[in-house]
């Protein structure tokens, strides 16, 4: 009888030539960001990650966290951003959740001269548009960053055809490899799906003060 030792290596052989892609399926979440900005010139160049309307909708998205937020204004008031509540919430030290600092951040924001608050559906696709530009200008992993659309952002539920792409194609990696599309097929359309995204029109409409 063959030892286990070898089974499992007659195993790995197999799954290999079955799948040579199943290696990298291992590691696709850990892979550094290639820059595509010439693969899809159409696509804007992301917003200043310290944007206020950036980190408004990240905020209304729950992308940030109360005690996130003395930092970010720290951050802001590095950039010359300068108000009352910015510095109040700059020095805050106990943040236990965001609920202690909203009204503050509420403050901050319409300082700041932003809309506050957006609607939901504005602040979402606003920090997804801007994660999918980070996507393409090579800042963040393109799997990686569907499933943070698909849970953090979205809560698993889409509501543009281009965030349903990204669900459906980050879903069926898990798929076993009969079903799965190959690898660099998912991968393309994924990509595809992410430049659509990045330059979604966002729909506004008027929020109460």
């Amino acid at each position: 009888m063959l030892r286990r030792r070898h089974i499992t290596l007659i195993r790995r052989l197999v799954t290999k030539i079955v799948d040579p892609e199943a290696a990298r399926l291992r590691t696709i979440y850990d892979e550094p960001p290639v820059p595509l900005a010439g693969q899809y010139p159409d696509v804007p160049q992301p917003d200043d990650p310290m944007s206020p309307m950036v980190i408004a909708a990240r905020w209304g998205s729950r992308d940030l966290y109360g005690e996130d937020m003395p930092g970010v204004a720290a951050d802001l008031l590095e950039k010359g951003y300068d108000t009352p509540s910015l510095r109040r919430l700059a020095g805050e030290m106990n943040v236990a959740c965001s609920a202690d600092v909203e009204p503050l951040v509420a403050r901050v924001f319409r300082e700041l001269g932003v809309r506050y608050p957006l609607t939901e559906l504005e602040r979402s696709l606003i920090a997804s548009r801007q994660i999918a530009r980070e996507v393409i200008a090579g800042k963040r992993n393109a799997w990686t960053s569907a499933t943070h659309l698909e849970i953090r952002i979205w809560g698993w539920i889409p509501k543009t055809t281009e965030l349903e792409t990204i669900f459906r194609i980050n879903d069926e990696l898990s798929w076993d490899f009969a079903h799965r599309r190959r690898l660099s097929e998912l991968e393309t359309v994924l990509l595809d799906a992410f430049a659509a995204l990045a330059i979604i029109e966002i729909p506004t409409r008027a929020t109460s003060s």
